[in-house]
């Protein structure tokens, strides 16, 4: 099939390429301006068109927790926040710990078509923390990552194992950075908030210490190594003298370290719990800066739905996680774009570019031949969040009502349209 999106507006983390007739062909990208019958035509006018997003860090609860999203609500979600390229993470019931799972999430995701699946496998069997599932097996089935996301690996030795093995086989390990003795049954970061409320405190040092530890291992090992979701100061700190030494270290900050604070658990609403915690203003506004200088590799958006009846819970009962992956964009366009001066082109690099090389893919363009993955953006469109109309699951928001720009209107996978808006 052949498609033009006329007045195409062509923006990348390289920069602006003017407006074109953009035509694609057969799931690739054909050139711009090329003339000739077409099959389907849309017109983006006074929009602007770029690569699809890909998210490094999904968690879309299939096989086992259907009930907080399943792969049809999560695809679609990613889908219409935009995105073209999903990882799943592995921490489902059972967990992706076997070939056969992997193999079969990705013949399902294949019939769907919204956005791509590309599953994370996990490192232990069983998240256990005890025994190195089969890499290699695991990765021939179609696994893209080694992680216990969601528990982190305590025992250094098996940390170290893992790495020597995934380097071996050229995967990637995500980390879950928070040491379990310091972190014990903390809720929320551990601090003037939590010593207010009355809360268990979750301390930055269980966090630093951890992502020390890792980028030890990474470092005496070689081993691609991507910390995920580094939520303070302290945090990114170490991942900034690692990466000074020359670690091969990547790592990744999510939408909601970088637009709340703990302060928002003042109401005692679990629907802002999460792991790792919200922290101060201070540590907001270190990994802002961090994004601004390059130190941060990727943008991921640690979706974590659940149902409403679980975050109905109290505080302490309440699962870990916020359902984020259908606003990332217009919260960090409105937030930090508009708010804060971020160009643009950065925050679509951490989008695209960014973990993209964090995975040794192709760096999405508009080539021609490139995988015809686009997304069409209405900077200008202004609207409230509006949960009941989320196709995910999860429709409940910490942004519920808050006015954003940067919508997206219309995304391509594989030159099909995986969603459109209204």
């Amino acid at each position: 099939m052949r498609v033009i999106i006329q007045n195409a507006h062509l923006r990348d983390g390289r920069g602006d390429h003017g407006a074109h007739d953009l035509y694609l062909q057969d799931g690739v990208i054909e050139g711009v301006n090329l003339g000739g019958k077409v099959d389907e035509t849309f017109d983006a006018a006074g929009r602007l068109v770029t690569p699809a997003f890909i998210d490094l860090h999904a968690h879309l609860r299939e096989p086992g927790q259907e009930q907080k999203e399943d792969l049809a609500s999560g695809l679609a979600a990613a889908a219409a926040g935009g995105f073209g390229t999903v990882v799943s993470m592995a921490n489902t019931t059972p967990p992706v710990d076997d070939p056969g799972v992997v193999a079969s999430l990705i013949h399902k995701a294949e019939r769907l078509g919204f956005a791509r699946l590309r599953p994370a496998a996990t490192l232990s069997r069983g998240l256990k923390g005890q025994e190195l599932t089969d890499f290699a097996a695991l990765k021939d089935a179609g696994a893209v990552m080694i992680t216990d996301d969601g528990v982190p690996v305590a025992d250094g030795h098996l940390m170290r194992r893992a790495c020597e093995y995934a380097l071996d086989h050229g995967l990637v390990i995500q980390t879950h950075s928070e040491d379990p003795g310091l972190r014990q049954n903390g809720v929320i970061n551990e601090g003037v908030v939590s010593q207010r409320l009355g809360l268990p405190g979750n301390p930055v040092a269980a966090e630093a210490a951890m992502i020390y530890r890792d980028c030890e291992i990474a470092a005496m090992t070689g081993a691609r190594v991507h910390i995920a979701h580094v939520s303070s100061k302290r945090g990114m700190q170490v991942v900034e003298f690692f990466r000074a030494q020359g670690a091969p270290i990547t790592c990744e900050v999510t939408p909601h370290h970088l637009t709340l604070t703990d302060a928002v658990l003042e109401t005692f609403d679990p629907i802002h719990k999460v792991a790792p915690p919200l922290r101060t203003a201070e540590d907001i506004a270190f990994l802002r800066d961090a994004v601004r200088r390059g130190v941060v590799d990727s943008i991921g958006t640690d979706h974590a739905p659940h149902t409403r009846a679980e975050k109905d819970r109290d505080m302490v009962a309440a699962p870990f996680g916020i359902g984020n992956i259908e606003v990332t964009f217009p919260l960090l366009y409105t937030e930090l774009v508009e708010g804060d001066g971020l160009p643009l082109e950065t925050l679509l690099h951490l989008l695209q570019a960014g973990p993209a090389r964090v995975m040794s893919w192709s760096v999405p363009t508009f080539e021609p031949g490139q995988p015809a993955d686009l997304v069409v953006l209405d900077l200008e469109a202004e609207r409230a969040v509006q949960p009941e109309t989320f196709k995910s699951k999860a429709k409940f928001s910490p942004w519920e009502g808050l006015s954003l720009k940067g919508w997206p209107m219309l995304t391509f996978v594989r030159g099909c349209v995986a969603y459109m808006s209204g």
